[in-house]
């Protein structure tokens, strides 16, 4: 296996985290679909996954075909964070489907006032009013779709390097 073919997982990993959270602004800035809480907290996972991604580059690209231990720690913490993207998810759909409660601060105001200017600002989204963008796909159910995959090519390159040579 060539360097460059080692290190496809991991790109696609990244690149799909990155397309998702570009999604997510997209959705928001150009669609103007205001995010409620969840939705926030569920882009924190990406943000770090491109954190990461960005600040293991070069390591990544003089170790990670040598050393076993490396490619175990690497996938190991990618299967950590896609693992939170995923929890969190999951929690926002339970929240739209009633499965159990969401945060107090779910819809309503902004939290901190500022100025003047934001008593009059918009509130934000109910978290358990799901917002549909195809007939029976919720944005969280769509997010949710979107990273179980990632979440199962982590645990592969996980798997592949704890228990294959």
């Amino acid at each position: 296996m060539t360097r460059l073919s080692s290190l496809i997982l991991p790109a696609l990993i990244h690149a799909g985290s990155l397309a998702t959270v570009l999604a997510a602004l997209a959705y928001q800035y150009i669609g103007g679909l205001l995010p409620c809480i969840l939705c926030l907290q569920q882009r924190v996972p990406h943000y770090v996954l491109i954190g990461f991604g960005l600040l293991m580059l070069v390591p990544t690209l003089f170790l990670f075909r040598r050393f076993r231990a490396y490619r175990v720690f690497y996938f190991g913490s990618l299967t950590v964070i896609v693992g939170a993207a995923v929890f969190l998810a999951a929690k926002h759909v339970g929240v739209e489907y009633g499965w159990w409660q969401g945060p107090m601060n779910c819809g309503g105001a902004v939290e901190k006032m500022t100025s003047p200017d934001q008593l009059f600002a918009l509130e934000r989204p109910d978290c358990s009013k799901p917002l549909y963008i195809f007939p029976g796909i919720t944005m969280a159910t769509a997010h949710l779709l979107a990273v179980l995959p990632l979440l199962v090519l982590s645990l592969v390159g996980l798997y592949r390097n704890l228990f294959r040579s």
